[in-house]
């Protein structure tokens, strides 16, 4: 096993690399357990492997030597965490992939996302690795942080898709080549939380506007940490968790349009970094193949197959400032005029244009932009629905809240009763995490931990049933473990 790593690694070095801002690193033609690493540069290098898998360019990881092409965590399209986070929910519809509106089964086959987590294994051999490095404390102690960060966050991924997935976190282990059973989910959660609490003291602080933009900081171990707890309904132990990233020194935009034209914006905890080789896919699936103009901003016509549908745009106020990203209508390269309301095109009959990203052609065209991934608007959020679950709707929750929407400029549109239960905080907190957070990767969860999820997918009129809460395991892992890893409940 440890062989087979060393091997993977390595070519992970050879074929991918990071420029400037995106972990720039030098690459090495071989290395073996007895010469590497040498120096800290060495150890550094050791990481650039992993961070490829928190990419958004789904063409962007030459690592498909268990006979399928491995899609990054930030994929926007069909497959990676993120895609598979947002497609089945009440913010998005993607034209091309209407299979995954709650007909699954069995056979449901997400094997390219799933293998992403051989990478969990990759982190314990690198954890080992750097423990038995000659290097400086302190650089040793900040990269084991960095890593068992990266461990816990892909942990966090696919936890969140498909439940404990069988994983090597113990070192002693790397050289068991045979599938291991499925871990309880009381010893898979404490592991992402013992790697998280050890990585947090020795992890860069805030990192916006320095070197290390682009590499996991408290801020991050600490937002997922929150999250972990939140999804689990342990409120009392999120809420130190949130409080603690209210004193890391982010703050609120005071425009929405610049959290995402601005990559280092103070609102910004972490972000897929912009460059060259990140090629970000967003303009790809967002902007359809007839669009040159779209929110005031000129664009190369792409593919285009995902849509915000008009039922959840709806729910916008139409003075609400976030509408600056979102289009009811674009104009096509020979100056045609499509709307909502006439000549919609192939597109605009589904939704909306989310464009987001209100930046010039030529960096989008190249895909040199960022992701936003974390940001502090979702502490703030997530304090109010804290505050809502240990206390009610007390006056605190609302206060967060408001802090959302003044930004937006629609704290009128607050129910006038929604203090009256916790249930009619809910309901307007779940809508405005919609409207605040669309297609950066927490809705699906978002909707689950609400109660919403399969709710949400029967009032479509899809065949939604409880046990969709996760994802089937792909059938390959299933019959290449000899049914030593067992499929999710419902999925038998």
């Amino acid at each position: 096993m440890k062989t087979k790593i060393i091997y993977s690694l390595l070519v992970l070095y050879m074929t991918v690399s990071f420029n400037s801002c995106d972990l720039d690193s030098k690459v090495y033609s071989s290395f073996a357990e007895t010469n590497f690493p040498q120096t800290e540069e060495d150890a550094r290098s050791m990481l650039t492997g992993l961070y490829a898998y928190f990419k958004c360019n789904s063409g962007a990881v030459n690592d498909n030597s268990n006979g399928v092409w491995c899609l990054p965590l930030f994929t926007p399209g069909y497959g990676g965490w993120l895609g598979l986070s947002e497609m089945t929910t009440d913010v998005i519809y993607n034209i091309e992939h209407q299979n995954i509106f709650f007909n699954w089964g069995s056979a449901f086959d997400t094997y390219s996302s799933y293998t992403v987590s051989r990478n969990i294994t990759r982190a314990t051999y690198i954890l080992e690795v750097l423990d038995k490095a000659d290097i400086p404390e302190k650089a040793k102690n900040q990269l084991i942080a960095e890593t068992k960060c990266l461990r816990a966050w892909l942990m966090f991924c696919f936890y969140d898709l498909y439940g404990p997935i069988p994983v090597i976190t113990d070192p002693a282990k790397l050289d068991d080549i045979k599938y291991g059973p499925r871990p309880s989910k009381e010893e898979y959660f404490n592991q992402m939380v013992k790697d998280f609490t050890e990585a947090i003291p020795h992890l860069h602080g805030k990192t916006n506007n320095t070197d290390n933009w682009g590499r996991v900081n408290k801020g991050v171990a600490t937002m997922l940490l929150m999250k972990l707890y939140m999804n689990d309904h342990q409120y009392d132990k999120a809420l130190p968790y949130a409080e603690s990233l209210t004193q890391m020194g982010y703050s609120l935009s005071e425009d929405y349009s610049k959290i995402f034209s601005e990559e280092h914006n103070n609102e910004n905890i972490w972000s897929v970094p912009s460059g060259q080789q990140m090629g970000n896919e967003w303009f790809f699936y967002m902007i359809p193949s007839t669009c040159a103009e779209v929110s005031g901003i000129k664009v190369s016509p792409y593919w285009g197959v995902i849509m915000m549908p008009w039922a959840f745009y709806d729910t916008y106020a139409k003075e609400d400032k976030r509408l600056v990203g979102i289009a009811d209508n674009y104009i096509g390269p020979d100056g045609t005029f499509y709307s909502r309301d006439e000549n919609q095109g192939d597109r605009l009959p589904y939704g909306a244009i989310m464009v987001k990203y209100l930046l010039p052609k030529e960096q989008t065209s190249t895909g040199n932009l960022p992701l936003v991934v974390c940001r502090y608007a979702d502490i703030i959020l997530s304090l109010a629905e804290i505050e809502n679950e240990l206390n009610g709707p007390t006056e605190k929750a609302l206060n967060y809240l408001k802090q959302i929407t003044e930004r937006s400029g629609v704290t009128h549109t607050i129910p006038s009763d929604i203090r009256t239960s916790k249930e009619k905080f809910k309901e307007f907190l779940l809508a405005e995490r919609g409207r605040e957070l669309y297609f950066e990767g927490w809705r699906r969860q978002d909707m689950i931990r609400f109660g919403r999820y399969i709710e949400y997918g029967r009032e479509q009129g899809y065949p939604a049933k409880d046990h969709m809460v996760l994802f089937p395991i792909p059938p390959k892992v299933i019959i290449e473990s000899g049914g030593i890893v067992e499929n999710n409940p419902g999925y038998e």
